[in-house]
């Protein structure tokens, strides 16, 4: 039986400790605190706040790698802790991420195939070449990317490269942590479009985070604003967008320039 919710949170804080120098800890602060929220399959939703509000931590927390400090996550109903860290490699197979900067994330001595077939080393020659093919071509780059190595892409080129990487495995769910922010206005665009292309791909549904609810007003089907660590409002992108409840909300509309 399919779970209609792809991700349940209840109650999970995440804290942190400040250091003091190399040796003494400091006191710690709470990055999320309490943070209760359903992500329901096949659903795009936008994770949208400041920075510093809590956004990438959260994502971390979904994508396995940090665990709460306090409450727990669930994953098609099951705990994570069901499959972190023992079976993390059957979880990121169905959970994939796309971090913010393409220039850190691609391993600079490996050639774009080497880096796309990274997931699934394990199946045959043709069923890989295959597979890389195709993730190659659903991120419009052609096969003469393949023998090059990171280096010489753009930072678009590159952040479509990380985006193959991660659909290659056929996740059920994609996480997006600012994907767009490092890129110059017109790669943006061009970024923007191609995600809206791959939305139907991933059954679980995707998690776009970004601080730019002009964005999201474009892509989602649902919006979650965070704020200092905490939920302010959540709900269909209209409601969200048209009728923000919260003061935190109206600010970060306040400055959106709309996306055509």
């Amino acid at each position: 039986m399919i779970c209609e919710n792809i991700f349940e949170l209840h109650a999970v804080s995440r804290r942190f400790s400040v250091r003091h120098g190399i040796f003494r800890r400091g006191p710690e602060f709470k990055a999320l605190e309490r943070i209760s929220l359903t992500l329901r399959r096949g659903v795009f939703t936008g994770l949208v706040g400041e920075s510093g509000s809590g956004k990438t931590t959260l994502a971390r927390l979904l994508a396995g790698l940090l665990t709460p400090s306090e409450g727990e996550i669930l994953f098609e109903g099951k705990s994570l802790t069901q499959y972190l860290p023992r079976h993390s490699r059957q979880y990121w197979k169905k959970v994939q991420m796309v971090f913010q900067n393409p220039y850190l994330t691609l391993d600079p001595k490996w050639r774009i195939r080497e880096i796309i077939e990274e997931g699934i080393r394990e199946l045959g020659r043709r069923e890989r070449n295959r597979r890389v093919e195709s993730a190659l071509a659903n991120v419009h780059l052609s096969r003469d990317y393949l023998g090059r190595f990171p280096h010489e892409l753009s930072g678009g080129e590159r952040q479509r490269v990380a985006i193959a990487r991660a659909i290659v495995l056929s996740p059920e769910f994609l996480i997006l942590d600012e994907p767009t922010s490092q890129l110059d206005v017109s790669i943006q665009a061009q970024m923007i479009k191609l995600l809206k292309e791959l939305t139907p791909v991933f059954s679980g549904g995707i998690l776009f985070i970004t601080h730019d609810l002009a964005l999201v007003s474009y892509l989602v089907d649902e919006i979650i604003v965070l704020g200092e660590g905490k939920i302010v409002e959540q709900g269909e992108r209209s409601k969200v967008l048209k009728t923000p409840e919260a003061e935190y909300t109206r600010r970060l509309l306040s400055a959106v320039i709309p996306w055509d």
